[in-house]
């Protein structure tokens, strides 16, 4: 593709914080105004257990995803097509963001997906990714925010895990940087420090050793299969840093983990 992409899954406890919300699309706004061709995917996990709390629905994870029967569905679609994505829009709007909320459902639809494991209820992998209405909208100047919610074949929604929805969408685009923003600063090591750089093979030995386990192995995984899809840069960034996606953007290096394929 001739455009330029540059994916951003945003999410984790950074989204329950409207400061760092806020920063971020501060950060965003001027990047996209100079003609970053910039697309953003959220998560919504603390947003999601909170609405499943208020209405007394019962939540519990298996093999690191949420259960989703078919009212946990609804909830989920509401938490994160709703509640989330509107607030990041908004936020991205007041800082001068031309931004435009979707959901993985809209379009052909953009996300198509196939149910997981029956015993995890309505939690889906994406099997198909059609990026026509992003590019239409990227190509308005506008900014889209995805809500990781896919489409199965017979029209019904599909929680999706936002790494994971995010790397297909960055594949998909072929994207020029593809950029986990989350609450941690990358992939660390035994002894807690962040590395810097890895490739495939360095993190199957972490994953074996287990210290890559729980929700880093979406993120990995997410940036390997964009990398195999033809995405030229993939990173995992720490979210909370100060201007870190402006910085990396402008050429910094040293800034969380890059990973190679």
């Amino acid at each position: 593709m001739d455009t330029k992409y540059i994916v951003i899954k945003f999410g984790g406890h950074t989204m329950t914080d409207p400061a760092l919300r806020d920063a971020f699309a501060q950060d965003l706004a001027p990047l996209a105004a100079s003609g970053r061709q910039c697309v953003v995917v959220h998560g919504g996990g603390p947003q999601i257990s909170s609405l499943l709390e208020r209405l007394s629905i019962p939540s519990r994870f298996e093999q690191g995803l949420r259960v989703t029967d078919d009212a946990a569905m609804q909830a989920v679609e509401m938490a994160l097509s709703a509640q989330v994505n509107k607030e990041l829009v908004t936020a991205m709007t007041a800082a001068g963001a031309m931004a435009c909320g979707i959901s993985g459902r809209d379009g052909a639809p953009l996300l198509k997906a196939r149910v997981r494991d029956k015993k995890l209820g309505r939690v889906g992998d994406v099997t198909e990714v059609h990026p026509d209405l992003i590019a239409c909208l990227v190509s308005g100047g506008f900014v889209p925010v995805v809500s990781p919610i896919a489409e199965d074949e017979h029209g019904g929604a599909l929680n999706i895990n936002a790494d994971t929805a995010a790397g297909a969408i960055a594949g998909a685009l072929q994207a020029e940087f593809f950029v986990l923003m989350s609450d941690v600063p990358g992939v660390l090591d035994a002894d807690k420090k962040l590395l810097h750089e890895l490739t495939a093979q360095d993190i199957q030995a972490l994953k074996d050793e287990g210290t890559i386990q729980g929700g880093m192995i979406p993120k990995v995984d997410s940036c390997l299969h964009a990398l195999s899809k033809g995405c030229s840069k993939a990173l995992i960034l720490n979210g909370a840093e100060k201007s870190a996606l402006r910085r990396l953007l402008e050429g910094e290096t040293g800034l969380g983990t890059v990973i190679r394929s």
